[in-house]
């Protein structure tokens, strides 16, 4: 066809690449071929030139429905990502309280000077 139809099978790809839920243990390889994806279809979109044929026209209104959907798929993941190193950064400091418990700095809430002479 052309490639317009190259786009539409890049995005249909990276629609089936997004599908949730995301293992963390097959996270990384999954995050490379959706970069992977991402980059050939960039390369794809900056070839698009006008006039459109009405099937072209179609499968870039199924283009667009499928984009949003990918996008909100990759919010979800990155926010699952922010968690886990939000809990990963916890872990790490409970981990450091526990082996080093006389290492952080003492607080000083509710110490009383007393300035009488």
């Amino acid at each position: 066809m052309g490639v317009v139809h190259d786009v539409w099978r890049a995005t249909k790809e990276l629609l089936e690449a997004t599908a949730l839920p995301w293992p963390s243990e097959e996270r990384e390889e999954r995050l490379a071929a959706v970069d992977r994806l991402l980059r050939e279809r960039e390369e794809l979109l900056r070839k698009l030139r006008p006039p459109y044929s009405e099937e072209e026209q179609e499968l870039g209104r199924e283009i667009i429905v499928w984009n949003q959907e990918i996008e909100a798929r990759l919010l979800r993941v990155c926010e699952e990502i922010r968690r886990d190193l939000r809990m990963t950064g916890a872990k790490r400091q409970a981990n450091a309280r526990y082996v080093h418990p006389y290492e952080q700095p003492l607080s000083f809430d509710g110490m009383f000077y007393d300035k009488r002479r």
